[in-house]
């Protein structure tokens, strides 16, 4: 093992930059880690099953990292790594379950503050991601795939959810590519644990399913193992859940092997939902909103902003007499079968405001005054290529009403141009805004209750398959990104006090044997 070992005084502990090549033991250093270690790993794969044995603190984390230009791999059947303590941090890292017996990554109740960036988390016969109930956790930059549960004695596939877990808070999925699935892209509370998950954001993500390309651990070649894109479920005693998705695209719901109402969105239970600037296409639902019944007391509330939804066989499908769903500035566009599809909703309230719908007549479900109306293809820059721009000369420019709080459309661009807002998703001729985010992920991609089967999912038992030898081949996150990973300025450990930043870049400049170290630190300042 090779160590690089350097001393802060003032720090209240010792860091220290552990370098790893093949053949030695993460698990080790893992273990004798204090809070401000990083620990970088060479180019290669190690198989082991790791854990975390003790918590880092939020001025000094424990950052485990590919080295720069580095592609790194940790594999073992089933589960790759549990972690039960507080921040750490892991970065461009590929972990690898080999469709082993259990969850890739674990997430315990204890570990706090853990940021997973450029990871990819691949080959689970089970969930891929499965947390129990910390809060502050970031899953960012990321690839999330092949999560795939089959019952080889039933012959038959099990739910194994891409990411998933219990009562959670203050969850960050950002910047994430999400598919094939035996379960759901993201499934929170499958077990509906007290006290409750709550503020759930899921940002600039792509979450899909598509056919297999060849058969895959028990998965016939052709067969769509995908459930939902995202579902909800929510201790029933519990605060209502604040979940927030944002700036993100869902697609490839329909067709399972499994069966069932494949949706992009399955929201129910006790929710507060707020879904702004989506796109849903080739989905046999976009958005299925479960109300309240005896199984399911409490009915969501679900707001959809800026959407646009296209080539599904069913828009909004509304159940059990909801009364708290809310959608603004959205397109219904070519391809939908079905614009609502009410099920046992006689008592259901929607509220449609400022949305524009391909056919010859407004559904039912429009109210008169609430600025709503009919487009063709003339109204669209392409609507047959999927652009639903606006055009010069729409009637659909400055035909809206204003909205408190809608600020932005689908693209991030100002949101009120002219006399009045437009219809749809897209502002005619506005300026763009920064939202801080971006629609692309940047990455080259590979490709409960009895009344859970009616959802399109199975049993939510945890089972698996067969495994895969150890080792399975793959591409990196960090190739994904266009990078080879180990980016120092990942590390988000910072000293801190004006007298320790002066020490530090004194350290730089006259200690040539730690200027690489100290780049790293100067680049997480800026």
């Amino acid at each position: 093992m090779r160590l690089l070992l350097l001393m802060w005084t003032m720090n209240p502990v010792n860091a220290a930059e552990i370098r790893l090549s093949p053949g030695d033991s993460i698990q080790n250093a893992m273990n004798a880690a204090v809070g401000g270690d990083v620990i970088v790993l060479e180019s290669g794969t190690w198989e082991e099953d790791l854990s975390t044995e003790v918590d880092g603190s939020e001025d000094n984390p424990i950052t485990v990292r590919a080295a720069e230009d580095a592609t790194v791999v940790i594999t073992a059947s089933g589960e790759v790594i549990q972690i039960d303590h507080a921040h750490w941090n892991f970065t461009n890292i590929v972990f690898d379950g080999q469709y082993g017996l259990a969850n890739t990554i674990d997430i315990g109740d204890g570990a706090h503050h853990l940021t997973l960036s450029h990871v990819e988390v691949r080959h689970s016969g089970r969930d891929c991601i499965d947390m129990g109930a910390p809060s502050s956790v970031l899953i960012e930059e990321s690839q999330i795939h092949h999560c795939l549960g089959w019952n080889s004695d039933d012959d038959e596939p099990e739910d194994a959810h891409a990411i998933t877990g219990g009562s959670v808070q203050d969850l960050v999925i950002r910047n994430t590519s999400i598919h094939t699935f035996s379960g759901d892209g993201v499934h929170f509370d499958a077990s509906r644990r007290a006290p409750g998950w709550n503020n759930i954001t899921i940002e600039d993500c792509e979450i899909w399913s598509e056919p297999l390309e060849e058969a895959t651990n028990g998965f016939p070649a052709g067969s769509v193992p995908g459930g939902n894109g995202v579902t909800t479920k929510t201790y029933p005693d519990g605060e209502r859940a604040i979940l927030t998705i944002q700036d993100t695209t869902v697609y490839g719901f329909k067709d399972g092997i499994g069966g069932g109402a494949q949706a992009a969105f399955l929201m129910k239970e006790n929710i507060d939902a707020t879904l702004r600037r989506i796109h849903v296409h080739d989905s046999a639902i976009a958005f299925r909103i479960r109300g309240a019944t005896d199984a399911r007391p409490t009915e969501p509330w679900v707001n959809i902003e800026n959407a646009l939804i296209h080539d599904v066989s069913s828009g909004v499908r509304y159940e059990d007499e909801i009364r708290n769903l809310n959608i603004v500035h959205a397109t219904f566009g070519l391809s939908i079968d079905n614009m609502f599809t009410p099920i046992d909703a006689e008592g259901a309230e929607i509220d449609i405001r400022n949305s524009l719908f391909m056919a010859d007549a407004l559904p039912t479900q429009t109210a008169s005054g609430m600025a709503n109306q009919t487009a063709n293809s003339d109204d669209f820059i392409d609507a047959d290529g999927g652009d639903y721009h606006l055009v010069e000369g729409s009637a659909a420019i400055d035909a809206g009403i204003e909205i408190s709080g809608i600020d932005t459309d689908l693209d991030g661009r100002e949101r009120l141009v002219g006399d009045a807002p437009d219809l749809g998703p897209y502002e005619y001729g506005a300026e763009v805004w920064d939202t801080g985010m971006g629609h692309d992920t940047g990455m080259d991609l590979d490709t409960g209750n009895p009344d859970d089967e009616a959802d399109g999912e199975t049993t939510g038992d945890d089972t698996g398959t067969t495994e895969a030898p150890p080792g399975v081949p793959g591409v990196g996150a960090a190739e994904h990104v266009g990078e080879k990973g180990g980016c120092s300025c990942a590390t988000s450990r910072r000293p801190t006090g004006d007298v320790v930043l002066m020490l530090l870049a004194l350290l730089c400049i006259r200690r040539e044997r730690i200027a690489k170290h100290c780049r790293s630190i100067r680049t997480s300042f800026e």
